[in-house]
């Protein structure tokens, strides 16, 4: 008897183990079509998804001539925008437009963002290159890069802050800090 009671219960443990170890086929966790490409990781965002921000904020522009002369920095207002495209969910490239205020001086850029999203917030580097082109003096080339952080307030709609440096290559050394507040709207 001994030994029937020892076999019923080993069959028995094999039976639910074997029935608990592997789901049936078909069977998902979630509600009836909510497989890929219905439900999903939320926090993911769709490469090729086109942006829009605006900006606006400060801009602190440094020059210091090469020679002997008066160190000038002046700070202003700046506003602009720029347009991207997403090449992954977290890479993106975007081309865009600043003008300083007082200054009269139009900032055209281009470049690249590397993005990392912890929901609710968005933390971003990227690196343009870009035209600085003043109205008093000829245009130049140079290179910002930049930091920021957004808050995510709707799946289409991010809030942040921004600070860029732009190096300026010219004879004499060109610098800008950039701070900036922004908004931009996904499509």
């Amino acid at each position: 008897m001994y030994r029937w009671t020892c076999a019923v219960l080993a069959l028995l443990v094999l039976a639910i183990g074997a029935s608990a170890a592997e789901p049936e086929p078909g069977r998902t966790d979630g509600p009836k079509n909510s497989e890929y490409g219905k439900g999903g990781y939320r926090y993911f965002r769709t490469p090729g998804q086109v942006y829009l921000e605006g900006f606006m904020g400060a801009a602190q522009v440094d020059v210091e001539p090469e020679g002997p002369g008066q160190t000038l920095s002046q700070t202003d207002l700046i506003a602009g925008f720029n347009a991207g495209y997403l090449i992954e969910d977290w890479l993106a490239f975007q081309l865009g437009y600043g003008h300083i205020a007082d200054q009269k001086t139009d900032l055209f850029s281009g470049g690249v963002r590397s993005a990392y999203n912890l929901e609710p917030f968005n933390y971003y580097f990227s690196l343009d290159a870009e035209i600085y082109a003043p109205d008093a003096d000829e245009n130049r080339f140079g290179i910002a890069p930049g930091a920021g952080a957004d808050v995510v307030l709707h799946d289409h709609l991010l809030v942040g802050l921004r600070f860029q440096h732009d190096f300026i290559f010219a004879d004499d050394n060109i610098s800008i800090n950039r701070f900036m507040a922004r908004v931009q709207l996904k499509f």
